[in-house]
């Protein structure tokens, strides 16, 4: 950007002519805005990428604590039916030979 700006300069003092001082100018700011945006895009792009490889990394993550509730639904379901198994034994009467295990 620098190295633009110098150019300008130089190429303002050297050319002699209004029209071509202005023609000058003109380029020279062209030049610098399609740099600063390439810059600026390349730089977007390279944020893009980060982000998404975090929410890469956070899906990987939901699927696993997806899993892990699932495991544990199971075994609530489990004990719950365990629970319901029980009461309706101690419900009757009769008592349950030996200890219950879960």
């Amino acid at each position: 950007m620098l190295c633009i700006i110098i150019f300008l300069w130089i190429s303002l003092v050297v050319v002699e002519s209004m029209a071509d001082k202005l023609m000058t100018l003109l380029v020279g700011l062209l030049i610098a805005l399609g740099g600063w945006s390439l810059s600026r895009t390349f730089e977007l792009s390279t944020i893009q990428a980060v982000h998404e490889d975090k929410v890469q990394v956070l899906r990987e993550q939901v699927l696993k604590l997806e899993d892990q509730m699932d495991k544990m639904m199971d075994s609530d379901e489990e004990i719950m039916d365990q629970h319901k198994q029980l009461f309706k034994i101690l419900e009757k009467g009769d008592t349950p030979s030996g200890s219950y295990n879960y």
